[in-house]
Order: C-alpha cells, then structure tokens, then sequence
C-alpha cells in the first residue's frame, strides 16, 4: 500500500497558533476556513514548547488556555473533511520553570551563558532533552492523536537568538564530553575554516544532527507506521523576509527545484510566509508576492504552501489570502496533472550547504532564470550517482571550491559520457574539508597546474578580442569585461581553447592617466574549453556570476554569461525575445510537455505589485517528438507552427501564470 503522501494533491496551510488561539477555538469552523482555501493538508501545534494538549509530563508545560475545543477534536474534524494533519513540535527551547530544574539541558557560550529569549532557553541536540525527554514527548502526543504527519521547527545547533545575536559554539558538558569521545579535542573557540579542529566540529554537529533525525524518525514511525516525517518523507522550505534582509525574487523557485532535486516524487513543502519578520508577525508582506511565490511553487513542484500566525478566521490582516486562494484553486482543477509532471530540464545548478554563502551560484540562477533556460537545482552533497545527471547537457558548477575526489570523479565521468561542465573562480581547488589541492581536482577542465591566485583586483578586465567576437554576438558592443576582485591564472593543456584576453591591473584615478597600455594586455583567457572524452569541460577563472548578482549589469556580465551558455555551451535558446521578467519552467508527463511561464515584471526594487501584461511572446520549445495539439490553462491562446523545420509557439498573453500543454 502507497504512503498517503506519494501523489498527494499537497495544498498546505501551517497555522502557527498562539497558546491563546485555543482559548476559543472551534473546529467546526477551523475546518470551515480550510475547506475554503480547498486545502488538503494543515500543519498546526502540538508539542514541544508548549503541550496544546492535556500533557502528563511534567517537564512539558501545558498551555493555559485550553478551553475551546480539545486538539484531538481538531484532528478528527480535519479527517471528517478529508483533509490531513501535521504536528507542529519544537523542541529548541523550554520555559525557564523547566530550565531551573533541569540546567544541564540547554545551550552553553563559552563564557558558561544560555541563550534566553522573553524566558524560553535554547536546548542543545545532545542535552538529555533532545535525547531522550523529546522522546517521551512525542510518544504521548503522538499516541493520544492520530496525526498524519510531523514537524519539528527549528532542529539541530542554534547559535542565534530572534535579535540575531550571536553566541559562538555550544560549550555544554554533553558536548564537551562528545567532542573530545569522538575526536579526541577540545572544542574550538572561533569559527575558523583554516583551524582543521573547527572544520571536524562542523562535522561533530552533522553527525549528531543526522544521527539525532534518524533516532527520531524510527521512533516516530514505531509508534505511527503511517506518519509522513519532514526531512524524510516530505521536505520543507520557507521563502519568507525579515526586516533588514533584502527580498529574494526567486526565492520560491529557487526552494522548490532544490527540494524538487532531492525529494524525488515526495511532497516538496516550500511554506510561503505571510508575515513580513518575525518582529511583525501578523503583518503581511505585498499581495503580488504571496501569489508570486505560490505561482513559482507550482511551476517548480507542484506543492502549494501558506504559513500565517493564528488561524485563518481570526488573522487580522487578510490581504494576501486571495492571490494563494486563486492557485489553490488552479491547482485543485489540474491537479491530476501536476501530480504526473516531472522536470524535462536539461541543465543542473549544484550549489554549496543550505546554510553557506553562495553569492556565485545565485548569480548564475538569475542568469539562467533571466535567459530562460529551464534547470534543476541540487546541494554538491545531495549529489551522489551519475545517474542523477543522465539527460542533462549542462552542469554548473559556481566557484564551488571543496569538491571530494568522488564528486570530482563523478564530474568528470559525466563529461567522458558527453556532457558540458561549466565551472567558475576556484572550483575544486580545496577537498572537502576546504583544505588546498596541490593540483586541480577535475581533470576535465585541462588544468596542468595552478600558477597564480589574485585578490583584491580594482581595474583588471578581459578584452573579446576581434577573431573571436562571433562567439560572443550579445557582446559585439561590449568587448571589455569586467573581472571582479578575485581570479585564477592556470596553465592549461595544450589543446585547450582559450578565449578573452586579461588585462592587468592599471591606473583608475584620476581620470587622466585611466588607460591601459599593451604591456598591460596578459594573455591570459577569460574562459577555456577543453575536450574531454565525448565531452567539455568550460572553466571561466573568475566569479562572474558574483558580480552579476552583486552588481546587476545586463550588458557586463549578463551578456556575457548568455554567449557562454549559448554560443560556447550550446544550449538551445526557448525564448530569444522575451523580456527577463519572465521564468519559464519545462516539466513532462508521459506524453506532454509542459511549458509553465511565471510573469515576475511586478518586481521593482524592494516593491512587489501586481505584474503587467506581456504579449506576442514566442517560444521555440526544446522537444524532439513531434506536437499533436497545444492547449493552455490560464486563458491565454496558443498556436503551434513549423519554422525552418523547428517548432514554434505563439501565444498571445501572458497575466501572472500560463501553463502551455504540448501533446505528442
């Protein structure tokens, strides 16, 4: 018998209740609210910081405002209606009155202090609550509640508080005495990739938050066999903002194709929040962004997710709830669909850890999204077999400098076999444990050796130079290009192609003397191309998605990177004519292609509104069979034609979402 997760219509909305929401809560009405919405799965309080429940743990508060309708009647009431419950437990903090008697189970700084926010102290993965009270909790809620599902908020190492403050590592006697039990030291005081001690503590903390989710899973699953455990039987993502923190207009796509990559056909649940901050929590972010990031969960997976605070009859500040109404209801009417589609795209981003900078990587998904190239996402460490790469043309990887010998070997098979890989900055040059290679891990890139590593770069900038400008035609009135801060210079094999011509740091100011000389021209390429097997291995030696996203420029370094995706990659190019602000998305099912469009032209600045109309676009779809029948989903009109022995779409209009269906 299937989980009931496995192709599940999968519309989500997390309540996050406040202990006094139960005070008067009816389910009856609860329910109401959700079947308005048509959601089919909600996620609300159970345990943890506080029992929404009448708990007979005595180290497990219980709130005191329990007098609307029981949780267990909540439950059984969302089932009446069909639709599935997720437990919502955290167990990263517990009241002062629990920490008072039990002080070995919490987060210690160094300096012997806890982390205490309005009188809920943080607890530490290897304290005897999360290693064995947690249990005890869940084994009474989740044997007095037939749950469907749970979540735990907030697991593994916390080194913040909600002010952002930072309080190093965890210092407790448990870990303490763990650390030197596995690896025979101290723990390190500083966060310091160059000290191997801090590097091996990194991965103290993921072995015991890998081995605490495994504990924790199998107990679940014993005391409910049935029950769907996030991070193991669905996945869930946040796209949300805080106060101070840019937006992230691909936040929701970017979510999806990750979780996507690595959850195969298990609900991948990317939580758009409704809230602005967690200072702000019952206010809403722009409308236009809610139906944005639902429109992109969609095109990317097909789960649908809303996280508000409180319950949906008594949060204040409805202003988002229509635009997640309206694709909740066009998921609910193709959901047949959207259950069968898998991704049809042929390029993969691999990025670096959820939690590390990845500013290269970033640059490239908005090149990648702003050409309309359709792609995966996947972490380097989610990347384990070949096969997870069969069909793709194009694999990138961002200045992703730890790269194993494994993974490296891996790469470079995938070249032999016929693929491109596209790397940039100083990929490979470190192993896992960001220690430095004396030699280029990846030998598809036709690296003899490192010569020269350059920081700290004002003025250097490559040249196209005029024999090789019909390479690069977005280019023809842009042959300088500027190089960032950093690059590498290597010595290649002799048969490597080499394109761009660097030249060096030179005068910048006063204006005057800003010119370079000849001498200043190096040699050195901007971009090499190796053949490599049936393959090629691309290797651009600076972070050019970097300054694309840091910087933002269309004609220097956006042109740039479409001419090496396209000219020099050879990827085929669906929309040659269409403005930026538009994604397109390429999934399939067993007999139809599926080209989902997302209008993002209502992004301006910080500001989100409602996007404006885009029409007369024209697609030229990558699909080798041949097309019976077009039809669309959001209105719109298609019509399919042949040009020069391709095909080719025509449709008239896009609003905010258009799904266009290609049978064949």
């Amino acid at each position: 018998m299937n989980n009931w997760w496995e192709n599940y219509p999968w519309r989500m909305i997390q309540t996050n209740l406040t202990e006094i929401d139960m005070a008067d809560i009816d389910a009856d009405g609860f329910v109401e609210e959700l079947k308005d919405f048509n959601a089919t799965v909600v996620n609300l309080n159970a345990a943890g910081i506080l029992a929404s429940y009448e708990t007979k743990l005595p180290y497990h508060p219980k709130s005191d405002y329990l007098s609307g309708d029981s949780l267990l009647k909540i439950v059984e009431t969302c089932h009446k209606a069909g639709i599935k419950v997720i437990a919502r437990t955290d167990f990263s903090k517990i009241h002062r009155s629990v920490f008072e008697q039990h002080p070995d189970w919490v987060f210690r700084s160094k300096q012997g202090d806890v982390i205490d926010f309005n009188g809920y102290i943080s607890t530490c993965p290897n304290g005897e609550y999360q290693q064995e009270r947690m249990f005890d909790i869940l084994q009474e809620v989740l044997s007095t509640h037939p749950f469907d599902g749970i979540f735990l908020n907030m697991s593994g190492f916390l080194f913040v508080d909600y002010n952002g403050k930072y309080y190093g590592q965890c210092f407790c006697e448990s870990c303490k005495r763990k650390f030197k039990e596995d690896y025979g030291l101290d723990i390190p005081d500083k966060h310091d990739f160059s000290d191997p001690a801090f590097l091996k503590y990194i991965k103290f903390r993921q072995d015991c938050t890998t081995e605490l989710n495994a504990r924790l899973a199998k107990h679940v699953k014993s005391i409910r066999p049935g029950i769907a455990v996030n991070g193991l039987d669905y996945l869930r993502n946040e796209s949300n903002t805080d106060i101070g923190r840019p937006p992230w207009v691909y936040s929701a796509s970017s979510n999806s194709r990750l979780s996507d990559s690595q959850s195969g056909l298990i609900p991948s649940d990317n939580a758009s929040v409704d809230f602005i901050g967690v200072r702000y929590r019952y206010i809403s972010v722009s409308p236009a962004l809610m139906e944005l990031r639902q429109w992109q969960n969609l095109a990317n997976s097909g789960c649908l997710s809303l996280y508000i605070m409180g319950t949906l009859g008594n949060h204040l500040d409805k202003s988002s709830f229509e635009g997640t109404r309206k694709v909740f209801r066009f998921h609910q009417d193709h959901q047949v669909l959207f259950q069968s589609m898998t991704s049809a795209a042929k390029v993969v981003l691999v990025r670096k850890g959820k939690w590390l900078k990845d500013s290269e990587s970033l640059g490239w998904l908005r090149a990648l999204t702003e050409s309309h190239v359709p792609f995966d996402e996947v972490y380097l460490d989610n990347l384990k077999d070949i096969n997870q790469l069969a069909g793709k043309d194009l694999v990138i990887l961002g200045d992703l400098k730890a790269v194993s010998n494994n993974q490296a070997a891996l790469f470079d098979r995938y070249v032999q076999d016929g693929g491109t890989l596209l790397t940039t900055g100083e990929t490979g040059l470190s192993n896992e444990l960001s220690k430095p290679r004396s030699e280029m891990a990846l030998k598809c890139l036709g690296v003899k050796q490192i010569k020269e590593k350059r920081s700290g770069l004002k003025s250097s900038m490559f040249l196209i130079q005029q024999d090789e400008r019909h390479l690069f035609p977005a280019c023809q009135n842009t042959p300088l290009i500027a190089a960032g801060d950093s690059l590498v210079l290597v010595e290649s094999e002799d048969s490597v192609e080499k394109h761009l011509n660097l030249i060096q740091e030179h005068p910048f100011g006063p204006p005057e003397i800003c010119y370079y000389h000849p001498s200043d021209m190096t040699g050195e390429p901007g971009v090499t191309v190796f053949g490599f097997g049936k393959g090629r291995g691309v290797h651009i030696p600076w972070k050019i998605g970097s300054f694309f996203y840091n910087e933002g420029y269309q004609l220097n370094s956006l042109n740039l990177m479409q001419d090496i995706l396209f000219s020099i990659c050879g990827l085929h190019n669906i929309a040659p004519d269409l403005t930026p602000m538009v994604e397109i998305n390429a999934r399939k099912t067993a007999h139809e292609m599926v080209v989902q469009l997302v209008n993002t032209s209502g992004c301006f600045a910080t500001s989100f509104y409602a996007p404006l109309p885009v029409s007369d676009i024209t697609l030229y779809p990558d699909i080798e069979d041949k097309v019976t029948q077009v039809k669309t989903l959001r209105g719109g009109k298609a019509e399919i034609t042949n040009e020069s022995g391709r095909l080719v779409i025509h449709l008239d209009i896009l609003k905010d979402y258009e799904a266009v269906i290609l049978s064949t």
